[in-house]
């Protein structure tokens, strides 16, 4: 009895992380559409004179922004799914042990494109906004104003993204080095026996981050 409860907690948890899963993908996806429609309003909407006005080139200033709050929820998905990955591998389940074992051996992370795609685009899209910022007023074709507000949101989107990144590993650190000791005090059972007993808990951080 015992076992078929453990077989369906299981399975409910492995359906929770498709879910988030599913919503990561969604949000990524809208971060670009998002930042696409902005771009193409501040750069695209002209006045009666050809030229387009400093205040609607200064609405690029929200795509650092938008990329901020999106990466945020998108980490706050993936904080929930490597919980539950965690808790899954600790209780015993077999396709988490075996995604550990191949990172351990292969001494690489099968999952590092999600992370890229979604800081990737975040970083490149705010050091374009800043480098546009930066060559613009030299040049005349920005407002002074236009074009400090680019190279400060710029600047404002690629500490966000690089903190966001760096506080995200900290918290499943956080985690790992946690879940043996929770699991022992809320006596759910000791790790699986097909997991690395002595090592060392950094390589099993490292190893173990999506």
């Amino acid at each position: 009895m015992a076992e078929h409860h453990q077989h369906e907690l299981h399975a409910a948890l492995r359906q929770e992380i498709v879910e988030s899963q599913k919503s990561q993908a969604d949000f990524l996806k809208w971060k670009l559409i998002a930042g696409a429609a902005v771009s193409s309003v501040a750069l695209g909407v002209h006045l009666p004179d050809g030229k387009v006005a400093d205040s609607v080139r200064s609405l690029l200033c929200l795509v650092p922004l938008i990329c901020a709050y999106v990466d945020l929820i998108s980490l706050h998905i993936m904080i929930r799914i490597m919980t539950i990955g965690i808790f899954l591998r600790r209780s015993g389940d077999l396709y988490e042990n075996f995604t550990f074992e191949v990172r351990e051996k292969a001494a690489s992370n099968p999952f590092i494109f999600e992370a890229v795609a979604l800081h990737g685009s975040s970083m490149v899209f705010s050091a374009l906004i800043f480098l546009l910022g930066w060559t613009g007023s030299p040049n005349a074709s920005l407002a002074t104003w236009v074009a400090n507000g680019y190279m400060i949101a710029g600047l404002f989107g690629v500490f966000v993204t690089a903190f966001s990144w760096l506080f995200y590993n900290s918290r499943i650190e956080k985690v790992l080095s946690t879940s043996e000791q929770v699991f022992k005090t809320l006596g759910l059972g000791p790790r699986a026996a097909s997991s690395p007993q002595t090592a060392s808990p950094r390589r099993e951080t490292s190893s173990e981050l999506r």
